[in-house]
C-alpha cells in the first residue's frame, strides 16, 4: 500500500515535535513525502530512501539532538553506500534486461533491477551477490520473509558464509510478505 499526501501528514501532524524526517523506504513513496513537506508548517525533511536497507542505514545517522539540515545531509550521504537485495517468485514469465524468467522461477532484483533467475533461492542469493560485487563489501544483512522458515535462511546465511568467508553475514527476521529475502549489502 502507498500511503497519500494526507496519510503521511495525519503521520506526524500530531507529534509533539516540530521536527519531522521522513524516510519513505519506497520509490513510490518518495513523491508524497516530498508534497506533504510543501504543506505543513513543521519543519520536515525527507531523506529519499527507496528501500528498508537504505532506511537502515541512514537511521544509523539520525542524531535526535543534531542540527536538522545536517542530520539530514548525513542520512542522505548514506544511502549511497548500500545495495539492496530483494529475492522473490517470478509471477509471470519474462525476459527483461536479458535476464529470462519463467513463471515460478526464483528472482533477484539489484536496486529494483531484475538481475538473476534461478531454479533455487540458494543460488539465486549467491549468483545476486556475485552480480551486486559483494566481495566488495564489508556486510551483508539477510532480512528473511514470513513465510521462509528460520532454520532455512540460517542455512542460506551458512552457504553464503562460506563463499564469502571475509564479510560479516548477519540473519535477521524481516517478516516481509512476498520476498523470501531483502538483502542489504554494505
Amino acid at each position: 500500500m502507498n500511503p497519500s499526501t494526507k496519510d503521511i501528514l495525519d503521520a506526524f501532524e500530531t507529534l509533539p515535535t516540530d521536527k519531522i524526517i521522513i524516510l519513505p523506504n519506497n520509490k513510490n513513496i518518495v513523491l508524497a513525502a516530498q508534497q506533504a513537506v510543501d504543506v505543513t508548517t513543521k519543519r520536515v525533511k525527507v531523506v529519499p530512501s527507496k528501500t528498508i536497507p537504505q532506511g537502515l542505514s541512514a537511521m544509523l545517522h539520525l542524531d535526535p539532538n543534531g542540527d536538522l539540515d545536517k542530520v539530514v545531509q548525513k542520512m542522505t550521504r548514506a544511502l549511497e553506500g548500500v545495495l539492496t537485495g530483494e529475492v522473490t517468485i517470478a509471477s509471470r514469465s519474462v525476459e527483461i534486461d536479458g535476464v529470462a524468467v519463467k513463471e515460478g522461477q526464483v528472482i533477484a532484483l539489484l536496486n529494483g533491477k531484475l538481475a538473476v533467475s534461478s531454479d533455487s533461492l540458494e543460488h539465486a542469493c549467491l549468483e545476486f551477490l556475485e552480480k551486486a560485487d559483494a566481495a566488495s563489501y564489508e556486510l551483508i544483512t539477510l532480512f528473511y520473509g514470513e513465510d521462509l522458515p528460520h532454520v532455512d535462511a540460517n542455512r542460506i546465511a551458512d552457504l553464503i558464509r562460506e563463499h564469502y568467508s571475509k564479510q560479516e553475514v548477519e540473519v535477521q527476521e524481516g517478516g516481509q510478505p512476498h520476498y523470501q529475502f531483502i538483502i542489504s549489502i554494505e
